[in-house]
């Protein structure tokens, strides 16, 4: 889901890889085995098995992790002795789950402001689908209600100075009222530092 890639991108929750130190478990009796590492995305696991000196990719049918609890229970079959090695990519803030949480109070947001009515239907899947620009405002949204300090955000168009004591439910409803004024591509900008390349821009202090 875009929107939690660009609600990461804002709050500066970079994914990362174990690539370098994978989690590694040798097979004795318990199918159920911990990952290292919170915040795993799920979709990035791939797991390999050693067994007779023979290592291949262990297919994911094989396996269900669960992102809550960080396991992963086997339920194809192994012989005592085999080793397992997981690697995959995961995020030292905030889970998939916690990002769409945010995701949801900004949706209210966006109702409450009467800009549009979004739901989620299943799982992540929003309806109506939004727009490439409104996907930003809702990751915007979110961000502000995750990283409540921000004081500066841009677009190519036009950058929102907040006050430093700015409760939270204005910056969201100036956000809002900006967008309805100008499409863009927000950025963050965490103390107002200038983002180079960008010209013709009309500064907006609130």
């Amino acid at each position: 889901m875009s929107i939690i890639s660009n609600t990461r991108d804002l709050i500066e929750d970079i994914s990362k890889s174990n690539a370098g130190d994978p989690d590694t478990f040798e097979y004795i009796s318990s199918l159920v085995f911990t990952l290292s590492e919170q915040n795993v995305d799920s979709s990035s696991i791939v797991c390999y098995r050693s067994t007779g000196g023979i290592t291949s990719i262990y297919s994911s049918s094989n396996y269900t992790f669960d992102s809550d609890s960080g396991k992963v229970t086997v339920t194809g079959s192994l012989v005592v002795g085999d080793i397992l090695e997981f690697h995959y990519n995961y995020n030292s803030k905030y889970s998939d789950t916690e990002i769409l949480g945010y995701v949801r109070s900004a949706l209210i947001d966006l109702s409450l402001e009467k800009y549009k009515d979004f739901i989620f239907v299943s799982g992540d899947e929003v309806f109506p689908t939004p727009t490439l620009s409104e996907e930003r405002l809702i990751s915007l949204i979110a961000s502000i209600r995750i990283k409540k300090s921000i004081k500066t955000y841009r677009t190519n168009e036009i950058t929102i100075n907040f006050a430093e004591d700015m409760p939270i439910e204005k910056k969201i409803k100036t956000v809002i009222r900006q967008f309805k004024k100008v499409l863009g591509d927000f950025r963050y900008i965490d103390t107002g530092l200038k983002v180079p390349n960008e010209t013709n821009q009309n500064d907006q202090n609130i």
